[in-house]
């Protein structure tokens, strides 16, 4: 059970964006993502997975199919990405994704792809109205899933990643109160492991002496070898705590990076539109300047008509006076009063229009005033939120530090427990080699050496997942193939990976029968025994296996196909007897290497290649070999990232 809640929370984390700031790469990412989690009812029927997205804007889309480059196959279908631009386009998909932001109605989603077996993966939408849906609490994203809608269209879903759903609202409440009381508590938890840690080495140290000078009685020995075996599980408690913690402080540092990424975009958008605004006031302020300039100019004009106006009064007042004395001078004064009085009315009209511009022009100029004085309180905003954002980036910067500084410990750990490479060296002098590249800081892969009666045991591990999680099971193979080689009386490669399994299960409770398939948890591995007197070699695969290379030819032996945890038929594991000669190299192995993408197409290594590439190098030293395995899948990979851990072990008779 505290396995599930780990890998939980690692799912959870994977979903811990806030809402600005998940993007479209990472919608891209989870929609992929979530595909893998579900079994499609038609699986046998679906020869393409159209994965569809309902958003008039191509962005999503075009992420979408920046991952089909890199990642051909869904559910070992070819993928093709459509986009519909609204609800009535909606038709044939296996998957369709549709934002609330975009306004689009869930309701009328459902009914067009009801009984259609299509997966509706949403974000943002109210609560237990999708199928699969992201929400947020506190800035933190989450996502539910609408269980009945799912089962109604015959979806299966993968019992961890139902796992780590919120699936009411009572949960979501529940989750949204304890969040902060609970990091606090977990952090101080940290703290104090970290302490005890010390002191817990400080005392191993002090066994380890006493253990030294009483090993020659057997009786003694093995009541120290119970006392190991009892601190060992008291550490392997302690250190479940502190990988949960790193898992915790994981997800608060992308919650963080994601925050101060809202918070710059935001700054960049006010900017623009102070610029904006800056240049609609200069606009404005351009407007303003001319229509001065035209009342100027229109008093201008009055002035002129206003003195023509007193010359035309001068002139009507001689007519008058000559009018006495000419009469026949009459009808040029009527003519003249004529045009004053048209004169005057046209003044009229001027004065009412120049009044009317002046209210206008008022009005312009309050409302530009306003406009000034909000553009001021704005810029104000903008310093404060940008002294936030430095803050917050500051603080981020510090978390970042401190979460490596904890994975690092972590691996240190994980370092402590493997052989050390004196002890190895020992065993094979020169003749031997393990590659092992981790793809994350920590490893879900591993190796393991140990001597007993005359015989060498050598195994190589591949955990269910990597990073953290994987380092977690290493954790646990290596003190369970400890504490069994302790207590086994008979070397023998299978009985020892039977007894394996019923550790890890009996750790993991997995119950298996009904309950199976709750938990698949556990690991693939390849374990021989060497006995050098008699150059026999035993081998027990767990779904790996091992290759022998003997005069340029490659020999395989094949794994039982069944993993170290519950599975459906529950078998012995076989022993493999094999009679070695001088110059045999034999080789263990995990997945990693042959399942690299890579290459000009994209595709993976595959067990053929390296097949392929081991007879080659079978001329070269040990340590030649190691380098050329390493040179030839970096220059496969190229510029893809690293799948998976990596993990092969060499050794030359």
């Amino acid at each position: 059970m505290k396995l599930i809640l780990i890998i939980s929370l690692i799912i959870t984390g994977f979903f811990s964006k806030s809402q600005q700031s998940f993007d479209d790469k990472k919608r891209a990412e989870a929609i992929f993502a979530i595909s893998k989690y579900v079994t499609w009812p038609n699986d046998k029927e679906i020869d393409t997975f159209k994965i569809a997205v309902l958003d008039s804007n191509n962005s999503l889309e075009l992420e979408l199919k920046k991952l089909t480059e890199t990642q051909k196959l869904l559910h070992n279908k070819p993928i093709q990405i459509i986009r519909f631009s609204s609800i009535e386009e909606i038709n044939n998909c296996v998957t369709i994704f549709a934002n609330n932001n975009n306004g689009f109605d869930i309701d009328k989603i459902l009914k067009k792809i009801s009984g259609k077996h299509t997966l509706l993966i949403t974000e943002n939408y109210p609560f237990h109205k999708s199928m699969i849906n992201y929400i947020i609490v506190k800035n933190i994203r989450r996502y539910e899933l609408n269980e009945p809608k799912l089962k109604e269209e015959g979806f299966i879903l993968n019992e961890l990643f139902v796992a780590g759903a919120v699936k009411t609202q009572a949960d979501w409440e529940l989750l949204y109160k304890q969040t902060d009381v609970q990091l606090q508590k977990e952090k101080e938890i940290v703290e104090a492991q970290n302490v005890e840690i010390e002191k817990q080495k400080k005392e191993i140290a002090i066994q380890k002496k006493e253990i030294a000078e009483q090993q020659e009685k057997i009786t003694k020995q093995r009541e120290e070898i119970a006392i190991q075996i009892k601190q060992i599980e008291k550490q392997k408690s302690e250190l479940y705590g502190l990988l949960k913690q790193i898992g915790v402080q994981q997800k608060l540092l992308k919650t963080k990076i994601e925050e101060l990424n809202i918070k710059e975009a935001e700054l960049l958008t006010k900017d623009k539109e102070i610029e904006a605004k800056s240049k609609i006031l200069e606009s404005q302020q351009s407007s303003i300047a001319e229509q001065e300039s035209k009342i100027n100019e229109q008093k201008k004009v009055l002035n002129k008509q206003l003195a023509k106006i007193e010359m035309q009064q001068l002139i009507l007042y001689l007519f008058i006076a000559i009018i006495l004395l000419i009469s026949v001078m009459g009808y040029f004064i009527y003519k003249a009063y004529k045009v004053k009085k048209e004169a005057n009315r046209v003044l009229k009209q001027k004065n009412i229009e120049i009044m009317e511009q002046n209210e206008e022009i008022r009005q312009q100029k309050e409302e530009i005033t306003a406009q000034r004085d909000e553009i001021e309180t704005q810029k104000d905003e903008i310093v404060i939120q940008r002294n936030t954002a430095i803050s917050q980036r500051d603080e981020i910067t510090l978390q970042k530090k401190e979460i490596m500084d904890s994975i690092l410990y972590a691996r240190r750990i994980q370092t402590a427990v493997l052989p050390p490479s004196k002890f190895i060296s020992q065993i094979l002098p020169d003749h031997f080699f393990i590659y092992n590249k981790p793809r994350d800081i920590v490893s879900g892969d591993y190796y393991w050496m140990a001597q007993k009666d005359n015989k060498t045991i050598i195994a190589a591990a591949d955990c269910t997942g990597h990073g953290v999680p994987g380092a977690f099971m290493s954790l646990l193979g290596v003190s369970f193939l400890k504490e069994i080689i302790n207590k086994i009386d008979e070397i023998k490669a299978n009985i020892i990976l039977d007894m394996l399994r019923e550790s890890v299960i009996n750790a993991l409770n997995q119950a298996g029968g009904e309950n199976e398939g709750q938990t698949k948890d556990g690991m693939d591995m390849a374990l021989c025994v060497l006995n050098f007197n008699i150059s026999e070699l035993q081998f027990a695969g767990a779904n790996n296996p091992l290759y022998l290379i003997r005069n340029g030819e490659l020999i395989e032996t094949k794994a039982d196909k069944m993993p170290i945890g519950v599975y459906d038929l529950k078998q012995p594991f076989s022993n493999n007897l094999i009679k070695l000669e001088k110059n045999d190299s034999f080789y263990l192995f995990s997945d990693g290497y042959a399942d690299q993408f890579g290459g000009p197409k994209g595709k993976k290594f595959m067990y053929k290649k390296l097949k392929e590439l081991l007879i080659s190098i079978q001329d070269k030293t040990m340590k030649e070999q190691h380098t050329i395995l390493d040179k030839t899948i970096e220059e496969w990979r190229g510029d893809l990232f690293q799948v998976d851990d990596q993990l092969i072990i060499g050794v030359k008779i």
